[in-house]
């Protein structure tokens, strides 16, 4: 063994460059006592040309055979990476199919990687970091701009039920719990109490949110109790705040980090609770590389750190409830709702205003709900009555449908084609009353086109409903009505969205209209009439989460309404009357679905029962896509029969073309693994799998615990 006292030292660095690189550097004698986690500044050489580039320290080690560049130096305003967040890091990329190398960017923001921004940077971190006393640190200096103004708190006040809780989480101060609360039970105020607990034992906790519309809220509540010992994180922030909160949590100048699904990776030190609000919402799941689903990652960085992971929600995911059932978490329940006022439900049927002309009823594709036409402008009277109504009560009415935009798309009336994205197989939808085309999936956007591609007709239909319609017809019917919008069109900033979002809540707007971003977790006392439309459009997806998806959604937006003194009501405007998952919805019934869904899940080999991994191929050429995955199929095959996997072990569907099958300008063809459990995702794949150079990451994508098949 090579003597590590010599005048240089060899070490092993996690390099961010365009694809993430594991590669080895020598170490001067000045840089002999860097710690693992270090922050280095590196050359690369790519040809002649030699370009610095950042990376993460990760350990010494023998020196190798060929010749090693000198590191540059370290970088002077970070700190080391912790043990524990390596640890983490390690876990993600073994168990999501990646390599530590590849996912090592998701602890830190661009400007930390971009050795450009970094001498601009240095001078502004002297303002705002190194300057500030301990003293100023801890007064309430830090706001985020836009954020809701509480008052400050110092004394949490729990009722019975709420105190019985707070007592079993301090039982449990290393477990991962599942806390089920009935919407509007006052989940966030056993939150505050137990973070101010691990907080006063010297321990730091993260608290994580699904959407960033949720950020405001949350933080002023935080804000209130903790003042200039909160940081935030999430996208929204300007770029000023988002530099001075990460290094205040780089500095260990903030005790409680609050953010969305990345801030799971922040670095963060001596944890000792972390908080995963709407544990059961998609958002947490990563769907661009690296994917990872922050629940998950939550849970495991907790027992890295030998904290709690309290896992809240009014609707529980599938997968966290069976790993109740098998004892893995704990269960604690909130049964009653904090200011006692009940919720009552109607379903209006939507097949009394349905109308569809002759030219549709010639058409040859499938008519969804939100394609159809009504007779009273897509919105029925009785709703308009409603919210009417709420109005003149001086009440609130929230109306949530799952579509942005204007019209969900427009067909030719003379020969059925549509106006189509022309990099996607998807049609475009309409948005600035119908006059602007815009693709979801790739952001391509044009005004609308006058004729049709095919025939040259200029006449369309235009079919379906979005939030900018709703909003329109709305303002139509009811005119004195006050009323805005959320959905992600509108969400351009932080300030932005609490503008939207402290209107509505102090009784400046009368009506808030948006997408299911509306039924999670805000508390709008005055709301008192929640609308949902086309509920059946989810419920009836060719997915097997549909209806869990549709049961949450509903749940959660009965829970927006009766949140105040005053009693709530839910109107479902839906083409589907009787459906079990819409009626244990409206019931509370959630053991009764719970059951029922996770029978379903057994008998389909679906999660929690099995593990999915979806290998998607993407290719300008349909033929090339489906010849890799082909590949790919022939070495997986073999090396299950090699290893003597059974069929009841390991299942694989596919090559198919995906339900979108072409996006961005690529074919995407799909194969779908099924395993059980105790198979790790790497005990899939042989090594040719991860060599192959066919087999790349830039036309193989994979995705462990896949939330959408699309």
């Amino acid at each position: 063994m090579m003597n590590l006292e010599c005048e240089n030292k060899f070490g092993r660095f996690l390099v961010v460059a365009q694809t993430g690189l594991l590669l080895t550097y020598s170490i001067p004698n000045e840089f002999s006592q860097m710690k693992k986690g270090s922050f280095c500044l590196l050359p690369l050489r790519k040809g002649k040309i030699v370009k610095k580039h950042v990376g993460v320290f990760i350990g010494f080690c023998l020196k190798p055979e060929f010749n090693c560049q000198n590191i540059l130096s370290i970088i002077p305003f970070t700190r080391n990476l912790s043990e524990n967040l390596l640890l983490v890091l390690q876990w993600t990329a073994d168990y999501y199919l990646s390599s530590l190398e590849k996912i090592i960017s998701l602890v830190a923001p661009s400007f930390i990687w971009d050795v450009a921004k970094h001498q601009a940077l240095e001078k502004r971190i002297a303002k705002f970091i190194f300057n500030n006393s301990e003293n100023k640190s801890k007064e309430n200096t830090h706001k985020i701009k836009g954020e809701i103004h509480l008052e400050e708190r110092s004394e949490i006040i729990l009722n019975e039920e709420q105190s019985a809780i707070y007592n079993e989480l301090l039982e449990n101060l290393n477990s991962t719990i599942v806390l089920h609360g009935v919407t509007g039970s006052g989940k966030t105020e056993v939150y505050l109490k137990i973070a101010q607990k691990i907080n006063q034992l010297n321990k730091n906790v993260l608290m994580l949110v699904p959407e960033i519309v949720l950020t405001p809220q949350m933080s002023a509540r935080f804000r209130s109790v903790f003042k200039g010992d909160l940081a935030i994180l999430h996208s929204g922030l300007t770029k000023v705040e988002y530099e001075r909160e990460w290094f205040r949590i780089q500095n260990g100048q903030a005790k409680i980090v609050l953010g969305v699904r990345t801030a799971v990776f922040c670095s963060l030190e001596n944890i000792g609770l972390i908080i995963v609000d709407e544990e059961h919402d998609g958002s947490y799941k990563s769907h661009d590389f690296p994917v990872y689903h922050a629940r998950d990652v939550a849970v495991v960085r907790a027992k890295k750190e030998n904290a709690m992971c309290l896992l809240g929600s009014a609707t529980p995911s599938i997968e966290s409830m069976y790993n109740v059932k098998n004892l893995k978490y704990k269960y604690l329940s909130i049964k009653n709702k904090f200011s006692g006022s009940r919720v009552d439900s109607l379903i209006i049927d939507s097949k009394k205003n349905l109308f569809l002309n002759y030219s549709q009823k010639k058409l040859n594709y499938t008519t969804r709900s939100t394609q159809i036409s009504f007779q009273e402008n897509a919105i029925s009277q009785a709703v308009c009555d409603f919210i009417k109504e709420n109005k003149e009560q001086g009440e609130q009415s929230i109306v949530i449908i799952n579509r942005r935009g204007y019209v969900n798309f427009a067909i030719c009336a003379q020969c059925s084609t549509p106006l189509s994205c022309p990099h996607c197989s998807v049609t475009t939808t309409l948005h600035n009353s119908g006059n602007l085309e815009i693709c979801h999936y790739c952001d391509f956007k044009i005004q609308r086109r006058k004729s049709c591609a095919s025939c040259h007709s200029t006449h369309f239909l235009d079919h379906g409903i979005g939030t900018q319609n709703i909003e329109e017809r709305l303002t139509q019917l009811i005119p004195d009505l006050k009323i805005a919008r959320l959905d992600r069109d509108v969400m351009t900033s932080n300030s932005r969205i609490t503008e939207i979002i402290d209107d509505f809540r102090v009784g400046k707007t009368d009506c808030l209209v948006g997408t299911q971003m509306l039924a999670k977790g805000h508390d709008f006392p005055k709301v008192t009439l929640v609308v949902i439309l086309h509920v059946e459009d989810a419920l009836f997806l060719p997915d097997y989460r549909a209806a869990e998806r549709t049961f949450q959604l509903l749940t959660q937006a009965m829970g927006r309404a009766g949140r105040g003194n005053k009693s709530g009501k839910v109107v479902l405007q839906s083409l589907v009357l009787g459906h079990p998952v819409i009626e244990m919805s409206l019931n509370h019934d959630l053991e009764a679905f719970w059951q029922r869904e996770l029978q379903m899940r057994r008998l389909g080999f679906h999660p929690p029962y099995s593990r999915q991994i979806l290998c998607e191929f993407r290719h300008k050429n349909k033929d090339n896509a489906f010849y890799l995955a082909n590949k790919l199929k022939a070495f997986l095959v073999k090396f299950w029969q090699e290893n003597k996997y059974t069929e009841n072990e390991v299942r694989l569907s596919g090559p198919y073309l995906a339900a979108l099958e072409k996006l961005k300008d690529e074919y995407r063809v799909q194969l779908c693994l099924s395993s059980v459990k105790n198979l790790h995702p790497a005990r899939l794949f042989p090594e040719e799998v991860f060599s192959d150079k066919e087999l790349s990451r830039q036309v193989l994508r994979l995705d462990v615990d896949p939330y959408s098949f699309l």
